[in-house]
């Protein structure tokens, strides 16, 4: 039923083996008829029940997730989506590849955005993120990375942004 793929100093990943052959809708009829629980983020907002929020339970702000995902990631954590940009800026390397974390900004603050149901308040481990990454876009790169552009090549640089500097 398992099925370890990695494992390693840096992670272990394991697949289980029967979710490779139930669909999305299945998994949920499931969730429903059995009554189990589950994250408030697959909601429009917390006790919802509607199932129209997220696709997917992952990182606020992830990456890999879908446009919709991403607006509503933006809408629901603007302070986290506003440090990403910043990030983005400084370094110089897009949030994607597709869409650089300010465009998914602006997207999500247009009237036909998905609303995001409400505003999640950031916790005192935000703040101390926040203040770590302010201090490490202060130093230098400790990589160079390939998804660099070059300088201006970022779209929608915010007026009067320094830098960190």
């Amino acid at each position: 039923m398992w099925r370890r793929t990695t494992d390693n100093s840096a992670r272990v990943v394991d697949e289980w083996l029967p979710a490779h052959q139930v669909s999305t809708e299945e998994v949920w009829e499931h969730t429903k008829s059995a009554g189990l629980p589950y994250h408030w983020c697959y909601d429009s907002y917390p006790g919802a029940k509607d199932r129209r929020g997220s696709s997917r339970c992952s990182c606020s702000a992830c990456t890999l997730a879908n446009h919709r995902d991403l607006l509503l990631a933006a809408g629901r954590r603007p302070r986290l989506a506003e440090l990403c940009a910043l990030v983005e800026r400084v370094r110089q390397v897009p949030f994607n590849p597709n869409i650089t974390m300010a465009e998914v900004i602006a997207l999500a603050r247009r009237h036909d955005a998905p609303d995001p149901g409400l505003e999640v308040e950031e916790t005192a481990d935000f703040e101390r993120m926040e203040r770590d990454v302010h201090a490490a876009l202060r130093k230098p790169p400790v990589w160079e990375s390939k998804a660099r552009t070059g300088p201006g090549e970022l779209l929608h640089s915010v007026a009067g942004c320094d830098g960190c500097c």
